[in-house]
């Protein structure tokens, strides 16, 4: 019988060819057979199905994780937050960016730095703001020069 590591890597092909509805079927097989998922394999369907073209599928299964009695992580915030703002749904990012940032799950700089410039441009700085807020707040704190380039971007400069 496959065990996790075999099947969190059919599912990493199946997304690396757009196969998100077959990554998910596969998830459901896992849970049918009695493999848990782990983190590993949520993020990787999450991420397929932002890939695919279905953020919607994505914002189900992220939605879905407490009812299904999994728990979110840093590494599953991360995922969700970098790819609507690469789909540039700014407002979304932002919530789940706070709500990630309270829980102190800081997303990586790259991440939060395209969050911060896609809500400058849209015009949404009281939002962009409060993340900056958020990251100044941060325990173990960002390293300074991230913090100045989070500033700068605040600023225009």
């Amino acid at each position: 019988m496959p065990n996790l590591h075999t099947f969190n890597v059919r599912i990493q092909f199946l997304v690396t060819v757009r196969r998100a509805w077959d990554a998910n079927d596969l998830m459901g097989l896992m849970r049918r057979i009695g493999v848990t998922p782990d983190e590993v394999t949520l993020v990787l369907v999450i991420k397929g199905f932002f890939l695919a073209g279905y953020p919607e599928m994505a914002m189900m299964i992220f939605n879905g994780l407490h009812r299904k009695g999994y728990k979110t992580s840093a590494n599953i915030y991360q995922t969700m937050i970098h790819y609507l703002c690469r789909r540039e749904d700014f407002d979304q990012a932002y919530i789940m960016c706070k709500d990630s940032m309270r829980k102190n799950w800081f997303p990586n700089v790259g991440t939060v730095f395209m969050l911060l410039e896609g809500l400058k441009r849209f015009g949404k700085i009281d939002k962009a703001k409060t993340i900056v807020a958020l990251a100044e707040s941060r325990k173990p704190p960002f390293y300074s020069g991230y913090l100045a380039s989070m500033q700068s971007i605040l600023s225009g400069q």
